[in-house]
Order: structure tokens, then sequence, then C-alpha cells
């Protein structure tokens, strides 16, 4: 999928006009990030796939630090742009992140490596912008959530793998394709940080919360069950880790 076509599937206005909706849905796994960042100290951050800069900014006024980000989507980073962000806009599949080395004390990379190719590159080129002792954030979905463990008993494809590019079939509650070529669970996930290099690993559950498209009622016995399974990372809608550079 080339640039114009990112930007055509994965970023428009709709998507920047619908912020309530988003954090609606995602505030738990935004609350799990800034958890694991208390006490954080360091004056640079970057943000990876940092989309219009409605995350980047939350977390920068969290811990008070300078927000760098990378972007594939022009018109994202445009925004990002307007709220003070340091944005680069750059494909993280061709190549180095465009800065210098140990130059970050954090790097946020939410929901992003699912869609990437080649995630060992990706994780060795944070490695490399993170400077001694600084800390990765990062969220994917977990294909072991405890629906789809019960999706994949009845035979339907698990929620968030898909099976073609454009194309989704295989599951009635998924609708469009969402671009992720990559799947992940507790254990690949800290396997995978910890072969690359990172230590001190950490791996947290976070629910999906309702986005009001279904009966209130609906929502909130989802929203109830969701969150109680989030307890067991294991089994939570989304995985939420933190990682450490080795000092040198």
């Amino acid at each position: 999928m080339d640039i114009s076509d990112y930007n055509k599937h994965f970023y428009s206005d709709v998507f920047a006009s619908k912020h309530d909706i988003y954090y609606s849905v995602h505030r738990k796994k935004i609350e799990t990030v800034l958890g694991l960042l208390s006490g954080f100290e360091g004056k640079n951050a970057l943000d990876i796939g940092c989309g219009d800069g409605y995350i980047t900014e939350i977390i920068g006024k969290s811990i008070s630090a300078r927000m760098f980000g990378v972007e594939i989507s022009a018109d994202a980073a445009k925004k990002a742009k307007e709220k003070g962000i340091n944005v680069k806009l750059f494909d993280i599949t061709k190549g180095k992140l465009p800065f210098e080395s140990d130059f970050f004390d954090m790097v946020f990379c939410g929901d992003v490596i699912e869609h990437v190719y080649d995630t060992e590159k990706l994780l060795e080129n944070i490695l490399d912008v993170l400077r001694p002792g600084g800390t990765l954030i990062l969220s994917v979905p977990n294909i072991a959530s405890w629906y789809n463990r019960g999706f994949l008993l009845i035979g339907w494809l698990p929620t968030w793998v898909e099976s073609a590019s454009k194309l989704y079939t295989g599951n009635p509650f998924m609708k469009n394709s969402v671009g992720h070529i990559r799947a992940f669970t507790e254990k690949s996930l800290s396997s995978l940080l910890d072969i690359i290099g990172f230590e001190n690993i950490v791996v947290k559950g976070s629910p999906i919360l309702g986005n009001g498209m279904y009966s209130s009622r609906y929502e909130k016995i989802w929203n109830i069950v969701d969150s109680a399974f989030a307890r067991k990372v294991s089994l939570a809608s989304v995985l939420v880790a933190s990682a450490k550079k080795p000092n040198k």
C-alpha cells in the first residue's frame, strides 16, 4: 500500500473529527500507558506513528517532555505540527529512524508494530535512538484475548487478524481490514522484546471500551466483562508493554 492509499484508508479528517469516540474506546489503554510512565524523568520523547498528535499531546503533558513524532501520513503530520509537536514525515519501514543514536528518554509505539513486516528491525531501530536506561512503551492487540479464544473454538477468525489485504472475512464482528500483518500474545511480545535486547520487560492488560455504537445496556455489560478479563494479562483485549534499554 503506497502513501496515498495509507492517507485514504488509515487517516482522514473523519477520524480526526472523532477524537471523543477514539478516547472513549481507548481511554483505559491510554491510562495504562500513563501509569507505566509514572515518575518518568527525561526531556525528549518520541511517538512512532503519531498520527495527528492527539495521543502524543496527552503523553507530553503528562510527562512534561519535549515531544517528537514520526508519521507516514502528510495530512496527519501537518495537524500534529499545529499542536507544537516536532514531526518528521517518515516511513518507518524504509530504514533507521531519522534521529541521533541515544537521543530519546522514552519512545512510545502505540498500535503500530502489528502493521509492520520487519518487526525486528523496527525494534532494533527504536533501541538505537533510546538512551541507555531509556524506556520503550508499546501497545498491540492481543490475539489470545478471551473472546478470540471463543471465536477460534467455533471456527471464526480472531479479531484483528486478517486473511486478505483489503477484505475482511471469517468473523461477522469485523467489517473492514485494518492493515494488521503481525499478531501478538503476552508471551510472544515479551519474548520478542527480550531477544532484541530490551530488559525489565513488563506487560499489562487493558480493555477496549464501548464506543457508543450499541445500546448503553450492551456496552455496560461489555465494559464490565472486558475489564474483568483484562486483569489477567494473557486474556486482555490489549497488551501494553514497558521495556528498558540496558545501561552501557
